[in-house]
């Protein structure tokens, strides 16, 4: 009997180590597959039909940031990525931009960022300036670090504009607050990219005056 106990026992522990091990290689197998799916691009944002809310930032008067990482090779870039909302009238003090990796279209590489989708430049735009663009619309697009000084959406200019914002709405009625959908936008003209890549952070304030 004892020994039939003991059998019993180790077949239990051999019984768990075996599941043990089907678990870990079950994991190994399917983690790509889980991560794929996890940064699965969601069209409904590509066609400006899905709401992003405005993220949330304190309402006392704290600097605020949103940040993204635009690739050559992200989905529908080409017709302007919706990644983030800003609350309406918030203050941009600065857009800095990190490109890890060049851009490197033959003829042109075209990188902006704005508020509408059709456009995405409202808030830097492709230009031959140095402190208020990332590219020129003439050259790659070179690996390094700018503080954006000048660039067209400091300050209130762009989400103030009321025809630039959007609303959250309930039954067809607009409602408070409105906000701005940020937008990034990738062109390109010659042989295609294969490298390409920059890190955008925004800083912005609520219009919080009290």
């Amino acid at each position: 009997m004892e020994s039939t106990s003991r059998k019993v026992k180790s077949m239990l522990k051999n019984f768990h180590k075996l599941a043990t091990a089907l678990a870990i290689a079950m994991a190994f197998v399917f983690a790509p597959i889980i991560s794929a799916y996890a940064y699965t691009i969601d069209p409904q944002v590509y066609a400006g039909t899905k709401l992003i809310p405005s993220r949330y930032c304190s309402y006392t008067q704290n600097v605020c940031y949103t940040r993204v990482t635009v690739n050559f090779n992200d989905p529908n870039i080409k017709n302007g990525i919706w990644f983030a909302s800003i609350p309406a009238s918030a203050y941009i003090l600065a857009i800095d931009a990190d490109t890890t990796t060049a851009w490197n279209a033959a003829t042109t590489n075209v990188l902006t960022l704005g508020v509408t989708q059709a456009s995405a430049n409202e808030l830097m735009a492709d230009c031959g300036t140095a402190t208020a663009c990332v590219s020129n619309n003439t050259t790659t697009i070179a690996t390094g670090v700018v503080h954006l000084t000048t660039a067209a959406g400091l300050g209130v200019a762009v989400t103030a504009n009321t025809s630039l914002q959007k609303a959250y709405s309930s039954s067809g009625t607009s409602v408070v607050p409105a906000y701005l959908a940020l937008y990034a936008k990738y062109t390109q003209t010659g042989t295609a990219a294969t490298t390409g890549s920059t890190t955008f952070v925004i800083t912005w304030t609520k219009a919080d005056d009290q």
